[in-house]
């Protein structure tokens, strides 16, 4: 998935970017904060390295040796923000001042299982009633605080947050479930249309939650 590539999928999901010869950025106007993948080029080789910019000032967050693997986490990366303002964030204003509100301020275990349930979210993806499985998001909690975190397939935890308040927790969780559904929708999409040769990796996964 080099960058031409990611560049056209990235306009057919209606997500804007700026090419430059050297680089990919997400769209920004002056001023604004953006990501930016950007090439260095090398005596017989190149790296790619991956920026969060704010104010001109460039935080590096990652490098890659390869035009592909850089490009495909710009797109993940890209493309989860797109589901978290056109999807995610709807979801919760539809709900809001309804019985299935789950706000940071009024999230419960039983909404967000019946909000799962009604948009028919595969079970396997959750556990919310302190059972682990793996690649799934998980939530522990007890009768007033919780935490979340994704489990991958050989039982590891990753981006374990912090303990909360129960029902910031539970919707922190619901979010999470949420971009694990879609990751694997846009992965499926991706394959099954030849755009991707090789399912997404871990690391690749994980830059969704």
């Amino acid at each position: 998935m080099e960058l031409e590539r990611i560049c056209r999928l990235l306009k057919q999901r209606g997500e804007r970017v700026i090419a430059k010869k050297n680089s990919i950025e997400t769209f920004h106007e002056q001023g604004e904060d953006y990501y930016r993948l950007e090439r260095e080029r090398l005596a017989g080789s190149e790296r790619w390295h991956y920026f969060y910019v704010r104010s001109e000032e460039k935080e590096h967050l990652a490098s890659y040796v390869d035009e592909r693997e850089g490009a495909r986490i710009f797109y993940l990366w890209t493309m989860r923000s797109h589901y978290r303002e056109k999807y995610i964030w709807k979801i919760h204003e539809y709900l809001q001042e309804t019985d299935y509100d789950i706000s940071p301020d009024t999230a419960t275990v039983e909404r967000a299982l019946a909000v799962l349930s009604k948009l028919h979210i595969p079970r396997h993806l959750y556990s919310l009633e302190n059972e682990q499985k793996p690649d799934s998001i998980n939530l522990e909690t007890d009768w007033d605080s919780g935490r979340s975190f994704y489990i991958d397939l050989k039982g590891r935890r990753h981006r374990e947050t912090l303990i909360r308040s129960k029902s910031i927790a539970v919707s922190i969780a619901f979010d999470r479930v949420l971009m694990l559904y879609l990751f694997y929708q846009e992965q499926d999409a991706l394959f099954q249309s030849n755009e991707i040769q090789t399912l997404f990796n871990e690391q690749e996964r994980l830059v969704f939650l």
